[in-house]
């Protein structure tokens, strides 16, 4: 009995152990981000963690700093999210239990009315990723979400409803992690 008890803990200080020892990546997310002739500053840059460990860095884009995070949830102008994947923890279904979840929260469990998009966006996940990989999800008021990995373009998600309930996975009342959101909102 003993034996395995010791075991069982050896196993699990070498998982916990291996969590702490995978490499990780130092983002590099720009000051300044420009895409179809617009121009976003960085508002507010943090980390995801997982497991003690960081997975990907977040990071706000708005024309203009602003810490209030409902304005920007709500507001129908151009703004970006970039995700730096820094952990080899993050593989494509693993983002998209993330985003599911994020959507879940971000409204209050009432995804039915962006179904359709959020199955949209999924569909953009159609490559592996590694460590080093970056998304941007860039919103424009006329086309939508633009979704680009690593500076190429993947897909455009239109809609004022689904850019509010992606941005609120962050920003919401009930943000995917309540410290990141405080980062990216400049604080």
């Amino acid at each position: 009995m003993i034996y395995s008890f010791q075991k069982i803990f050896i196993c699990i200080l070498v998982l916990v152990g291996s969590f702490f020892i995978t490499p990780s990546i130092a983002s590099h997310a720009p000051s300044l981000l420009e895409y179809e002739g617009e121009n976003f500053v960085l508002n507010g840059q943090g980390s995801r963690v997982r497991f003690f460990m960081r997975v990907y860095e977040s990071s706000l884009y708005l024309t203009s700093p602003s810490s209030d995070a409902g304005e920007i949830i709500n507001k129908d102008e151009q703004m970006a999210i970039r995700m730096d994947v820094l952990s080899s923890l993050v593989t494509v279904g693993a983002m998209l239990q993330a985003l599911n979840e994020g959507f879940e929260k971000a409204t209050g469990g009432n995804t039915s009315s962006i179904d359709s998009e959020i199955k949209k966006l999924a569909k953009s996940f159609n490559s592996d990723v590694v460590s080093g990989d970056y998304y941007e999800f860039i919103y424009l008021p006329n086309s939508g979400l633009n979704v680009l990995k690593n500076s190429e373009y993947i897909d455009t998600i239109s809609g004022l409803e689904f850019k509010k309930a992606f941005f609120g996975i962050w920003l919401s009342d009930n943000p995917i992690q309540k410290d990141l959101k405080k980062q990216m909102l400049g604080g």
